[in-house]
């Protein structure tokens, strides 16, 4: 008999485990795997457009398995211009929040954050959501050269964390 998860196709891990990996282990075992076709060591990340709506309109329920208000999505690279507008806001690169992913002394990623704002650029209120977009380095993958396909997918696909950083309620707040 199948369990819930596997009735409604949706990947989980098992009882007792949360998904949360360190960032290099999300770009050395999933994103490159991904990118390659290989089997992944858990086939918990759902694909979907990250950068198509607000992050509150994403399938979040389609990711299971995470920490509390974290959730992970296989989804097209953002574009590289600072903001991409959406209907109602837009998401802004955070330019203190980028960086190498480095893993036994070799640069195999890089990670960009992107903050979500209610409204018009540059006028926008900041929300309490954030995008961390994990790519992959091309030297880090090994391909032929008349490899079109996974040559596309190197330049594409990326492994977005997505979080939501709730306030901290006004009665903790009058205890410290």
């Amino acid at each position: 008999m199948a369990s819930a998860g596997q009735a409604l196709n949706r990947p989980t891990v098992p009882a007792g485990y949360r998904f949360s990996p360190n960032n290099d282990d999300l770009i050395v075992y999933y994103l490159k795997r991904k990118i390659l076709g290989q089997q992944l060591p858990a086939d918990v990340i759902p694909t979907t457009d990250v950068y198509a709506s607000s992050p509150d309109k994403l399938p979040l329920d389609d990711f299971k398995g995470g920490e509390a208000n974290e959730w992970f999505f296989f989804s097209n690279r953002s574009k590289d211009d600072g903001t991409i507008a959406l209907d109602g806001g837009y998401y802004e690169i955070d330019p203190e929040g980028a960086g190498p992913i480095t893993w036994e002394g070799r640069i195999v990623g890089y990670v960009k954050t992107l903050n979500f704002y209610q409204g018009s650029s540059p006028n926008g209120t900041e929300t309490e959501w954030m995008v961390e977009e994990f790519r992959i380095n091309p030297e880090f993958v090994p391909i032929n050269n008349n490899d079109r396909s996974t040559q596309e997918k190197i330049e594409n696909l990326v492994a977005c964390k997505i979080s939501r950083v709730q306030p901290e309620p006004e009665w903790l707040e009058q205890v410290n």
